[in-house]
């Protein structure tokens, strides 16, 4: 566990894809590369020390965002002796592991840890029986679910009083995630991927859209929309309507119906889309009650923080860690080290989004006492008692400024706030500067 908890701590002081670029002494690496190999240290468990101190962050917190989402590691397997399994479309040749990840989201935006990992990788040839006809437990639908499970079991485990509030796109609409999503008195946010069949008060039934269409709108907000490949910059009008609706779910291996009673929220762009452009639109299912108006609108804020999932996803794979770099042999040693990664990924989230929703929370709330006297000497050198003076504490906003800088940030001609990869960056250096003041002073 020493080793474990040493390894995890190099990773974020010196982020990086390979275990060569994370230890640059030789007797450090080897210990890294035996560990990750070692039989008696699982990924399971290392996870389970990961999940257990994301959630009891949340421990004083009412609720927590949990968006849910897969991703796809794409590992180097040219001789296929790896055990990694099919990417993509199983036809173009990519090799990697599949991953489900549920991140753990303050109310404040904030990431706080992850509650779960569900890892597998595709094996053998695709089902010739239809995807429909296969039952959840043949489908990967099934590690949503494990996901979903685990994250609460471990809130129950280490943040009782705290509701899960999960998170999905698309994906996540389907009768058994729907189903699975609703337990324990835990909400959920579904964005609606199909016009579902709904049944009335009087045993008729009619489709989610146009039942929705048919009510006022409820309330309007502003949405600024940056420029994108097709898209105008502008500052679209929302139009938010509300309902609720018993969905019609049929089991398509059993043939059965049963229903589903759900809230529904639909927020659409009306009078502001530009020629030839779609609205833009949110269906959004839920279990969150929407009895206020200020009810509807923590639904599209709380739908918002799923954007909080694809960030750790670009930190993890390219924008901090590079993952998918490492040059393991196994599929247990990748996915232990890529656990690590993850925690490491979601460490530089955790600092970005503070900087920009807490900037005066006290730096020593996220970085040691060698780490701030280490970016302090990085950044101001024999000028640093001027900047900062004795007895000062500086604040998570200004020191964060100050490692992304030592990263390459410029200011405002980078485009915006420190993002992962200067931080990341800064964060090398930073590691480096203070191992070598802490040996230092172990030898005075």
């Amino acid at each position: 566990m020493t080793r474990l908890i040493a390894m995890g701590a190099q990773a974020a002081r010196r982020p990086g894809g390979t275990v060569a670029e994370v230890f640059n002494d030789a007797a450090a690496r080897q210990g890294a590369y035996g560990l990750l190999e070692c039989a008696e240290v699982t990924r399971p468990q290392v996870a389970a020390a990961m999940f257990a101190a994301g959630a009891g962050r949340c421990a004083a917190l009412p609720f927590v965002y949990v968006p849910v989402d897969g991703s796809s590691l794409t590992l180097t397997d040219t001789a296929r002796a790896k055990g990694f399994g099919s990417i993509g479309d199983r036809v173009h040749g990519a090799r990697g592991l599949k991953v489900i990840s549920a991140l753990l989201v303050s109310p404040k935006g904030v990431p706080l840890g992850l509650g779960s990992q569900v890892w597998w990788a595709r094996t053998g040839q695709p089902s010739k029986r239809s995807h429909e006809k296969r039952p959840t437990k043949d489908k990967e639908t099934r590690h949503w679910l494990e996901a979903m499970q685990q994250t609460r079991q471990m809130i129950s485990a280490n943040a009782a009083g705290t509701r899960c509030w999960f998170q999905l796109d698309r994906e996540g609409d389907a009768w058994p995630i729907i189903t699975e999503a609703d337990q324990d008195g835990h909400w959920f946010t579904i964005r609606g991927a199909y016009n579902r069949r709904v049944r009335l008060a009087d045993g008729s039934k009619t489709y989610l859209r146009g039942l929705i269409g048919m009510y006022p709108a409820a309330c309007t907000y502003d949405l600024p929309v940056s420029a994108g490949p097709g898209r105008k910059a502008r500052t679209a009008k929302m139009v938010v309507r509300a309902c609720e609706a018993t969905l019609d779910f049929r089991d398509k291996i059993t043939k059965k119906h049963f229903p589903k009673t759900v809230n529904v929220v639909l927020a659409k762009e009306e009078g502001t889309t530009p020629a030839g452009e779609k609205p833009i639109e949110w269906l959004l299912l839920t279990n969150r009650p929407i009895t206020t108006i200020e009810d509807l609108m923590q639904v599209v804020r709380g739908y918002a923080q799923r954007w909080r999932i694809e960030e750790f996803h670009r930190a993890w794979k390219s924008g901090a860690c590079d993952v998918e770099d490492m040059q393991l042999r196994t599929v247990e040693a990748a996915e232990k080290w890529a656990t690590m990664l993850a925690a490491v990924a979601v460490r530089i989230e955790r600092l970005k989004l503070l900087a920009r929703t807490e900037p005066q929370l006290p730096a020593i709330e996220e970085f040691t006492s060698i780490e701030l006297r280490a970016v302090i000497l990085l950044r101001f050198g024999e000028k640093a008692r001027k900047h900062v003076p004795e007895g000062t504490v500086p604040t998570i906003k200004e020191v964060l400024k100050w490692v992304a800088e030592l990263g390459g940030y410029t200011g405002k001609s980078s485009g915006g706030p420190p993002g992962s990869t200067t931080i990341k960056r800064g964060l090398a250096q930073v590691g480096t500067a203070a191992r070598t003041i802490a040996a230092l002073e172990a030898k005075l």
